[in-house]
């Protein structure tokens, strides 16, 4: 029904079964929501009106929305907490929301992903990332930087990498 795009919506139902259409591919956010309805949709009130049914019969949930990107996020487990939230002001949930969302992220649950992180590239033996070299730390540090994670948590990757570095030069020691 809603194939043609630059038919615009003039009635709430055509409003609000565009919106279901669209919450029925995925799930989104009300900010998003309202701006892909005010593209076919010039009438604000319409738009009020159909976010307020959608919010009644819990279509429309922001809180369940920012879970699901959250969710969505820690499935890839090589990032940090500053790409999570940087992936939240991306998804444009809502502000009182991300920091309820940065919240569930635990210090130990990021240190395991600056682990995972650094697995990933140890994997490659790429000498660009050798910590036995100055040159290399500055490569790991934005390697970990460039993956959302702060401080604490890029010293935390180093000092892996100096410890899996050293592990390997005494393995190498005694081989000979």
């Amino acid at each position: 029904m809603f194939r043609n795009a630059s038919k615009p919506l003039t009635t709430s139902n055509e409003v609000y079964e565009y919106a279901l259409s669209l919450l029925d591919r995925r799930e989104h956010g009300e900010k998003e929501l309202v701006q892909k309805l005010r593209r076919r949709c010039p009438d604000a009130g319409l738009i009020r009106e159909t976010l307020a049914k959608l919010k009644e019969y819990d279509l429309l949930n922001e809180e369940r929305y920012a879970r699901r990107v959250f969710e969505s996020w820690r499935a890839r487990k090589v990032y940090g907490r500053q790409h999570l939230q940087a992936e939240l002001l991306k998804k444009q949930v809502g502000e009182a929301y991300i920091p309820v969302i940065l919240s569930i992220l635990s210090e130990e649950e990021e240190a395991s992903r600056v682990q995972a992180a650094y697995r990933q590239i140890a994997v490659r033996h790429d000498k660009k990332y050798d910590c036995t070299t100055e040159k290399g730390v500055a490569a790991l540090a934005r390697y970990f930087s460039a993956r959302g994670f702060g401080p604490s948590m890029i010293r935390l990757g180093l000092a892996l990498a100096k410890e899996e570095a050293g592990a390997s030069l005494q393995e190498d020691s005694s081989q000979e």
